[in-house]
């Protein structure tokens, strides 16, 4: 029997894109689906769309509308409705290519499989291509090993590329909507991965759409989004270890390994320090997401960025 797939959507105030995600969903080769919208209270004519929408095909979707309460209240929300084996999560303003479940479900084949990931293309406002996710990225089916290596860093696809199964979510979700109004789609990769594999699809299986005005697209990176960042990164890491705490995991995930939060977190402090420059100079050369040419690129790239803030602190 085909498994059912519950497609989640939580839509704010993306009316104009969200025609298209759903009828990339409609277009799929595999059709035992359901598709759950939650609106969190869009204030632009989502209700209107959705309507319409469900109006046309009322026997795959499920509306549901709340006032805005963020992106983890319409998770939360969104997955009590849901009624199949496995749950893909998709943005309402991101798209798929066709075979995109067909090829999620066989990812599913093994049972020890508990989500499967692949990568998106990026697209500007009008869907033309200019870039890739995890591009050059290979995982392994071992996620949580490789989010204990590095403390929690962010490899993995945006929302759009993710699918886990019900029963593991079931473990996750609720997650509490005060704390996780956004970034909610860490807690669901980081807590998964330690309740089974991970598969990543190295293939391009649908279309992250940057037009601006998403949520986490940043044109500059500033000191303010750069603090912003590391809270987010705080934040999480302790989410993460709460979660191995219930489900009694042995070890837990420490920041010390992560080298993205570790040299942001220098870079913002403006200040030479022989300490950490060794300390993060070290964790380049054992980062296990780099070839051997990118731990010397970056190693490079550290210690001449480095030399500029000793002769910086030099003359201060």
């Amino acid at each position: 029997m085909m498994k059912i797939i519950s497609i989640l959507i939580a839509n704010y105030n993306y009316a104009k894109y969200l025609k298209e995600a759903v009828d990339s969903v409609l277009a799929q080769t595999y059709q035992n689906v359901e598709i759950v919208i939650v609106d969190d209270g869009s204030t632009d004519n989502s209700h209107e769309v959705i309507t319409q929408l469900q109006r046309k095909s009322p026997d795959k979707i499920k509306a549901i509308f709340q006032s805005n309460q963020g992106q983890a209240a319409a998770f939360n929300r969104g997955f009590e409705a849901t009624t199949g084996d496995i749950v893909a999560f998709l943005d309402a303003d991101d798209f798929w290519k066709p075979d995109k479940l067909q090829l999620v479900v066989e990812a599913f084949s093994t049972s020890d499989v508990v989500g499967v990931l692949h990568h998106l293309d990026v697209t500007d406002a009008d869907g033309n291509i200019f870039a890739c996710t995890g591009e050059g990225l290979k995982l392994n089916e071992n996620v949580a090993q490789i989010v204990l290596d590095t403390g929690n860093t962010w490899c993995f696809p945006p929302t759009s590329g993710l699918t886990f199964l019900h029963s593991a979510l079931e473990k996750v979700l609720p997650v509490d909507p005060e704390q996780w109004r956004l970034h909610v789609d860490g807690c669901l990769i980081y807590s998964t991965a330690f309740l089974g594999k991970i598969k990543t699809l190295d293939k391009r299986l649908g279309s992250y759409r940057n037009h601006g005005e998403n949520i986490h697209a940043t044109h500059e990176v500033t000191q303010e989004v750069e603090a912003k960042w590391l809270e987010i990164t705080e934040t999480t890491n302790q989410y993460i270890n709460k979660f191995l705490e219930r489900i009694d995991y042995p070890a837990r995930v420490d920041l010390s390994r992560n080298l993205h939060y570790q040299r942001s977190k220098y870079y913002l402090h403006g200040k030479w320090d022989a300490r950490k420059v060794l300390t993060i100079s070290r964790l380049i050369l054992q980062w296990t997401l780099y070839t051997k040419q990118q731990k010397l690129y970056y190693l490079t790239r550290f210690l001449l960025k480095n030399t500029k803030l000793l002769v910086s602190s030099a003359f201060n």
